[in-house]
Parts: C-alpha cells; structure tokens; sequence
C-alpha cells in the first residue's frame, strides 16, 4: 500500500474512533497502529481539539472558515521547526476533524421537523460532496452515513417530538427506537420507521431507487397515479426497487415500476459505509457511476459496449488507479487518466474471454 494510501487508512480509523466505534478487525488494525508514536502524537492532538469544539459555529455552517480555525489552532500547538513534516498529515486530520465534527455538534444542538414554511432559512444540510463520505449523529441519537455525491436536509426543531428529514443521494441509516416515527423523504416514497437500520440509495442521476432493511421492520409509503397512499412494509434483507420504465427525462421524471426483492445480501449493499465498493450484477455504466462519486472523476466509455458488462463482488477502497486494474483483470478493458477524467476501451486482445459475462 502506499504511504499515502496507508495514511488515509490510519485517519479513516482514527475517525471511527472518535465516532461510530471500531469493528474487530479495525480494532487490530488499530492496536498495531500504537506502536505508530508520530502517528499516535498527531492522533492525541486532534483528539483533544475534537473534544473541545463547542465553540464552532455550527448554525451557520462554513466549512472552509471552521477548517480554518480548527487547522490555525492545531499549527499553533506544533513548533515551527517540526511543521515542515506535521503539516500533510495534521492538515488531513484537521480537514476530517471539522467534517466529523460539523456533522456530531449540528445533530447535538438541533431538534424538531422538516418543514417548507417560513423556517425554510433555518433547514440544516449537510453534505458529502463527490469524493467523500460522512457520518452524522442526529439530534435524537441516531446515526447517519452519507455516501458520496448526497446530503440530508431537516428543519431547527428535528428531535424528540418529529423526526422527518429529506435525503438526496445514499444514507445508511441507524435509527435509535422512539415513540415518534422516523422518516426519511426521498423524491419518489417515504420511508417510516421507529427504530432500524436501513439503507437507501436515490440518486438523482440513476434509473432506478433502492432501499434495504438491515434489521427491524419499516413501511415504504408512495402516492400512486391515483392519488391513493400505498404501503409497501419491508423486513430484514429485503430490498424494494424503484426502477424508471419510460424514457429519462428531468430527474426522477417518467414512470417507475416498484417491487421488491427478498433473500438479498444486506451486508453488501452497506458495505460501502465500511469502505468497501461493493457490486451485486450490476453493469459496468452502474459502476462507472459509483467510482465516479467515489472519486470525484468523470469517466467516459471511448468503446460503449462495455457497458453491459457485468460485476459481482467487493473491493476495498484503494486509489483510483487500483480499483480500476482490479477492473481490468476481470473485463476486457484499458483505461487512460488524465487529471480527474478516465477514459475505459476495449481490450481487443482478451475480449473473447469475457462475452459470456455481457448482459443477454
């Protein structure tokens, strides 16, 4: 891995450290890193800023101000001398440090309901924008994942008495169990819940919206063309489907078709959330999409029947370049990039070895 790599790594486990907690295998990774004294003496640093930022401002939320004013006070703790070398990764902490913590202290001071009155100016977004991730404690505990490319809005008042928020884009979502129902608007249904774990993705770039239960029971609530409200109730590893059946239009525009789908593999479609990218038969144009939002990149097919190719299995969240040789040693593609835009054609040479894998 290199060192690059490997220091994003370490800062992705310090995150879950001060957030959302380690799984076993994370925790051996992080019990080797110990034995890292740099490492662990930028660690402790930004620990101890992380426990002291109440004094943001986090209402109005500027994201380039408040990095600012964690990294000045971060530099203002290492001695000249030694900045030479801090910097890059105290720089890296400080920028993950004002995420995190943007995304914790707004879920600690808000609560209340999502509304389009005249509160409009008091909504909080919050955002992961391409080439990202972010994680979210809301006001009533419970816990949020923000792909990349998406964003959740809620009103002032979110909490204890409603607890309804808008999602652009995929959420893993935790939900700590309340009286009051928590629910989740996306442009095509709502999903209600009391207290779950759930998954789902609504981009608006795609053809198609899914949401995957984890654990508990919730209700997926639609208006159909008549008019009426349709209850769809979803349990544990199954997963509704919101597929566009007309031809693309504005987004989330023409007819869908909903069904769902049972027996699915839950844990892969929120593995994402852990690092990994994850695939269950998709196509290769399903996957450009992701890898774009990933990294922040445009790819463009020079040969388009490669995008019919198709991809199961999981991968862990390396560099660009990484992933995309892992492509081309189980597909008949080549890539070029250039700055942030990738370029896939055909390999002419192994392409007779992959037909069988297109889609029929």
């Amino acid at each position: 891995m290199q060192e690059h790599e490997l220091n994003e790594r370490k800062w992705y486990l310090a995150t879950k450290v001060l957030t959302s907690g380690l799984n076993a295998d994370e925790q051996a990774e992080w019990e080797a890193l110990k034995n890292d004294l740099a490492f662990q003496q930028e660690f402790t640093l930004v620990e101890k800023y992380w426990l002291k930022m109440d004094g943001l401002p986090y209402q109005q939320i500027n994201a380039e101000k408040d990095w600012k004013l964690v990294w000045d006070t971060i530099r203002q703790q290492v001695p000249v001398r030694e900045q030479r070398t801090a910097i890059p990764w105290l720089r890296y902490a400080a920028v993950f440090l004002v995420c995190m913590a943007i995304s914790f202290f707004i879920g600690a001071r808000f609560s209340g309901i999502l509304s389009n009155s005249d509160n409009t100016a008091q909504l909080t977004t919050i955002e992961a924008p391409a080439g990202s991730k972010t994680y979210v404690t809301l006001p009533d505990s419970s816990h949020v994942w923000l792909n990349a490319k998406s964003k959740i809005t809620f009103n002032k008042d979110f909490g204890a008495e409603n607890r309804h928020l808008r999602l652009e884009g995929e959420a893993f979502f935790d939900v700590v169990k309340m009286k009051v129902p928590f629910r989740v608007e996306t442009p095509l249904y709502t999903v209600a819940v009391l207290g779950t774990a759930f998954n789902i993705k609504a981009y608006s770039d795609d053809d198609r919206a899914t949401t995957t239960l984890v654990r508990g029971l919730i209700n997926i609530e639609r208006t159909t063309k008549a008019g009426k409200t349709e209850v769809t109730p979803l349990k544990p590893n199954e997963k509704l489907i919101a597929s566009r059946t007309s031809n693309r239009g504005a987004a989330f525009a023409g007819e869908y078709t909903f069904q769902v789908e049972r027996g699915v593999d839950a844990a892969m479609e929120t593995a994402w959330k852990d690092g990994w990218l994850s695939v269950q038969g998709e196509s290769l144009n399903e996957l450009a999409k992701k890898i774009e939002r990933l990294y922040d990149i445009k790819i463009n097919f020079q040969d388009e029947e490669l995008q019919r190719y198709r991809y199961t299995g999981r991968l862990r969240q390396l560099s660009l370049e990484q992933v995309l040789k892992a492509l081309s040693l189980t597909s008949p593609i080549e890539f070029t990039i250039a700055e942030k835009t990738v370029t896939l054609r055909e390999n002419q040479s192994t392409k007779s070895k992959y037909n069988s894998l297109q889609v029929p």
